[in-house]
């Protein structure tokens, strides 16, 4: 039985009379379960919040996850790498760099009043698009590969131009591609670490989801004291 129901059959009226009126007492009681119903609804609403935003923030973890293992992957390559599996790592990382994009972004949507939840979720897409092109230097190096970066801070791929680069002079698209995921790779694992944007959010709010159940479960034994009592009464 939840909360509701508790207080909602501990005013129903029906009640013993032992010398008070059942009236009487379903009106002495209704300003107290009104009070409970509100606050648990409350509670409720807050605990949903929650519950959503360590469901996208959850999402947001992995999806940085799989970014740092694609960009690993990028400074991996040797000279007898071949052309398709150079191509396969590239087309995988940006395809993972753009999830982590737009996971954050979807993270970041604020529900009511900006949070500092939603504040850290647009850090880190800020964080992660910084790292692929920290100077004009890098992007240049990566649009001669044919990969830009959209006004979102995803990536682009003209496969065609990325195909020509690799061809005409393999060493050099390892090369750019090496440093650009040493460099996510590093922003990613930043985010990831004990103190890390990441783990952190995780950690606030699962200490909140705590306090929160906490609180229901306080508030439940309340309204079975209550119901209970007027039962009793």
């Amino acid at each position: 039985m939840n909360i509701n129901q508790l207080t909602n059959s501990a005013t129903s009226g029906n009640l013993t009379n032992t010398g008070q009126s059942s009236t009487q007492a379903t009106g002495a009681a209704n300003p107290v379960s009104q009070a409970m119903l509100k606050a648990g609804a409350r509670l409720q609403v807050q605990l949903d919040s929650t519950t959503a935003q360590l469901s996208s923030f959850g999402k947001l973890k992995s999806a940085v996850s799989d970014v740092q293992l694609a960009a690993s992957a990028l400074h991996a390559f040797t000279a007898t790498t071949s052309a398709a599996d150079v191509k396969t790592a590239a087309a995988k990382f940006i395809a993972s760099f753009n999830a982590a994009i737009t996971t954050a972004r979807s993270a970041a949507t604020p529900r009511g009043p900006v949070s500092a939840e939603s504040s850290s979720a647009n850090r880190i897409s800020r964080d992660l698009g910084r790292s692929v092109a920290p100077n004009t230097a890098t992007m240049d190096a990566l649009r001669k590969l044919g990969v830009k970066q959209l006004s979102d801070g995803t990536l682009a791929l003209d496969t065609a131009k990325f195909d020509a680069a690799n061809k005409a002079d393999p060493a050099a698209v390892r090369t750019a591609l090496a440093k650009t995921g040493q460099q996510v790779n590093q922003a990613a694992a930043k985010e990831l670490e004990t103190g890390g944007d990441v783990n952190s959010l995780m950690a606030s709010l699962n200490q909140r989801s705590s306090s929160l159940k906490t609180q229901q479960s306080s508030m439940l034994a309340m309204a079975q004291k209550l119901a209970a009592y007027q039962f009793n009464y």
